[in-house]
């Protein structure tokens, strides 16, 4: 009269190897296990065995197929969550030449730049801008993951973002601007999705290079917003 139960607990072995092993098969072998054991036990064990024997196995049997079905309801709400995140492709990114030094770079006429003295980056600027860029994506919106141009042709990118600095340009009390050409790629595809030339501004209120570089940080805070909403109109 322990065939019910036994059956029972094959099909939360199956189930519980099919989580473990993430197969799914055991996962089909538990729900059919627990079919049969609820016609075994409703057709057989039922009319055969003592009311405490049916008290305990329709409890057991239903304490399992609620655990079950809870869980599938949970992982089915992940999976739909997991969908709509996307495995996002930074890169490559363009810097101009001018820009791509140790020297934090001031404006000084359309025709001349200055290198700071003294102000350097703490890291190349490129690796600067890149780490920047993709934390704030990664912050603003349901990722997948964000991988950094180049990547392995094993990764399954959603889309692709390729960016130009076309000019990064500021002045001491004055005022920060950004200017890129950027596009979002399907990256399976290889089709531009959307391209845009962007522009942005922030003041410098004060004649620092702290405050240069703080207003380049809020420039690359809006530029980052501008690349989440063009994915997210894409997506949905």
């Amino acid at each position: 009269q322990w065939v019910t139960l036994s059956w029972a607990l094959t099909g939360l072995l199956f189930f519980v190897l099919s989580i473990a092993i993430k197969n799914m098969k055991y996962r089909w072998l538990a729900i059919i296990t627990m079919v049969i054991t609820v016609f075994y036990l409703f057709i057989v064990d039922l009319q055969n065995i003592s009311l405490g024997y049916r008290i305990v196995a329709l409890l057991f049997l239903s304490i399992v197929s609620l655990g079950i079905s809870i869980f599938y309801t949970r992982r089915q709400k992940q999976d739909e969550k997991e969908k709509k995140c996307k495995k996002i492709g930074f890169g490559p990114l363009h810097l101009p030449a001018y820009l791509d030094r140790p020297q934090i770079v001031t404006r000084v006429n359309p025709n001349e730049i200055k290198l700071a003295e003294f102000d350097n980056w703490a890291e190349p600027l490129k690796e600067n801008i890149t780490r920047v860029l993709v934390e704030n994506i990664s912050r603003l919106m349901c990722t997948e993951s964000v991988v950094i141009f180049p990547w392995k042709s094993s990764s399954h990118i959603d889309y692709q973002i390729d960016i130009k600095i076309i000019s990064m340009d500021g002045k001491l009390g004055e005022k920060a601007v950004l200017v890129t050409q950027w596009a979002v790629i399907d990256a399976p595809g290889k089709s531009v999705l959307w391209t845009k030339k962007s522009r942005y501004t922030e003041s410098v209120p004060e004649t620092t290079y702290s405050a240069l570089v703080a207003a380049y940080t809020r420039l690359m805070a809006t530029f980052s917003h501008d690349i989440v909403r063009a994915i997210q109109s894409l997506s949905y």
